[in-house]
């Protein structure tokens, strides 16, 4: 028996849906038994030639000072020799505390979270192992567009959708309908709160009723929960916690998978460090499956991830002060947002109507009926140098304010009102 073969097995017979839903690359892919596999085993050993990097001879890295010198306070085998492919152990083990921590005290299962190059190849790997002509991925409209390229582009997924806003909240019953027109079918669900372009996160009630739906689902499906803005929220009555941790205590493994991918680039606001992190809602002998077969992606794509940033993310979450931190930078983006709010409900805004928003980093301003968002959105740069971001799906322009001051916000909302006048 392969050793894919044997991953498979361990699937079919631990997480049933899991295992119906991977690809065919997602069947033939297990961590080779190469170079990476065999320094590994070797590690530790008194004489070690495995690994083709430069190192002092001893075992530690050899950086040039032009570098080394810029970064005095990191852990120099951290950041300067390669890393595992599945990321440093001591960095997966904080990130998952960290996560734990956020989880309100689940303890349901999950696996230990594999680090990525940037919650994107996540995104993309899930796509290459579950994604294929016959799987359909299930969207809202609007929606990241980047989704259509990393299930669309290798794979050749199909896609279904249904409207994300109904009346002034999420479209609960819009995704059912959408949901069970999948049954029995293999699907991919992206589950992504506070949402971009949205920057709308469920309420309470809205969260609970979205879970039920899921977990009534007969399958075989993956309910992939993009946790890329998780932490930003503003307002009191919504989501509590990450959607993966009410799934995973109640999701049946035979009909739902259920995989988190998050990251740091805004969590902790590291935009340039491209770490993120994927898990499973699933046990030990699955987390040993699902491993070796991102590895493997990993491996015969974009290599292990980043050192240097590996090490800063260590650092700053070994930091007794990063949660005030954090706290302090949301408290920053809940002022804009607030700003925002009142401005759009306070000045004459020439017709413009913002759909719901109440989290995230973004705000959708719906236009007066028969105006072009791609041509509102040139004015506004040629006019009144602004930049916004068209959705042409609903009619609407998308503003960033988390990239806003709070004192500009007053502007920013009379710009906008001039432009459709």
């Amino acid at each position: 028996m392969s050793e894919a073969a044997r991953l498979n097995a361990i699937l079919e017979r631990e997480a049933p849906a899991l295992a119906a839903c991977l690809s065919d690359l997602g069947r033939r892919v297990a961590f080779p038994q190469g170079i990476p596999a065999q320094s590994g085993q070797a590690k530790g050993t008194e004489i070690n030639a495995t690994v083709g990097q430069i190192t002092d001879g001893r075992g530690s890295p050899l950086p040039l000072p032009a570098l080394a010198d810029l970064v005095p306070g990191l852990d120099r085998r951290t950041a300067f020799l390669y890393s595992p492919q599945d990321g440093h152990g001591k960095l997966r083990d904080a990130w998952s505390t960290r996560q734990r921590s956020l989880s309100q005290g689940s303890t349901a299962e999950a696996t230990r979270p594999i680090a990525l190059h940037g919650l994107t190849q996540g995104v993309s790997t899930l796509a290459d192992m579950f994604a294929d002509p016959d799987t359909t991925v299930l969207l809202p409209t609007p929606t990241w567009e980047n989704y259509y390229l990393l299930f669309g582009m290798r794979a050749g997924a199909k896609f279904a959708t249904f409207p994300f806003f109904a009346g002034n909240g999420f479209n609960v019953q819009g995704f059912a309908d959408a949901l069970k027109k999948l049954e029995g079918k293999k699907c991919v669900i992206v589950l992504t709160f506070p949402g971009n372009p949205s920057g709308y996160a469920p309420t309470a009630e809205e969260a609970a009723q979205i879970v039920d739906v899921l977990v009534d689902h007969k399958g075989p499906a993956v309910a992939l929960v993009d946790d890329a803005y998780q932490g930003l929220i503003y307002e009191p009555g919504l989501m509590a916690r990450s959607m993966f941790w009410d799934l995973a205590e109640r999701a049946d493994p035979d009909h739902l998978a259920v995989v988190k991918v998050d990251g740091t680039t805004k969590e902790l606001l590291f935009f340039p460090g491209r770490i993120g992190f994927m898990r499973f809602a699933a046990n030990e002998a699955v987390d040993t499956a699902m491993t070796s077969k991102v590895k493997c992606v990993g491996r015969g794509t974009v290599g292990s991830p980043p050192g240097p940033s590996q090490a800063l993310v260590l650092a700053a979450l070994e930091n007794p002060e990063l949660e005030s931190q954090v706290q302090s930078r949301i408290q920053l983006l809940a002022g804009r947002y607030k700003a925002l709010k009142r401005e759009l409900a306070s000045q004459d805004t020439g017709g413009l109507s913002p759909y719901p928003f109440n989290s995230g980093c973004f705000a959708l301003v719906g236009l007066p009926k028969g105006l072009d968002p791609h041509v509102i959105r040139h004015r506004l740069i040629d006019d009144f140098s602004m930049g916004t971001i068209a959705i042409p799906e609903i009619n609407a322009l998308r503003v960033a304010y988390c990239s806003i001051a709070e004192e500009t916000v007053p502007e920013l909302v009379n710009r906008l009102a001039k432009s459709v006048r």
